[in-house]
């Protein structure tokens, strides 16, 4: 009596739609991480109930809890935050501050850095997280 041998399929893993789907993936995610937040300086806000977002001329400001300042992402002085937001009445004074500071900061330095602000005549927002 003659047994067939049955013929051995190849198990094989196809890599070549792979290559692109993993190409497609590193793509997005590339454009999806520039557009994160340029202005992340790990901050913890304080919390609201209420808020707008705002889609007008904005200059982010903000003060970590050891009282530095950023503009626009940058680590400035106070006389340069000074010499900044004068230099904003003039260019754009319709302009709007963003101001986004850590909740350990206190309320003085707050104070300090909107009557800077209010010299100037500039508008202002302070930035906060929403209260879940």
């Amino acid at each position: 009596m003659k047994i067939k041998r049955r013929k051995r399929v190849h198990a094989g893993v196809e890599a070549s739609s792979l290559s692109d789907i993993l190409f497609f993936l590193m793509l997005f995610f590339l454009m999806v991480s520039t557009l994160a937040s340029q202005n992340a300086l790990g901050l913890l806000l304080p919390e609201s109930r209420t808020g707008k977002t705002m889609h007008q001329d904005i200059l982010n400001v903000s003060i970590n809890q050891n009282k530095e300042y950023y503009v626009e992402g940058k680590m400035i002085s106070f006389q340069d935050y000074e010499s900044i937001l004068k230099q904003k009445s003039i260019t754009s004074p319709t302009a709007t501050i963003a101001l986004r500071i850590d909740k350990s900061v206190s309320v003085e330095e707050l104070v300090r850095a909107v009557d800077v602000i209010n010299e100037y005549h500039l508008r202002c927002v302070i930035a906060t997280a929403k209260k879940e």
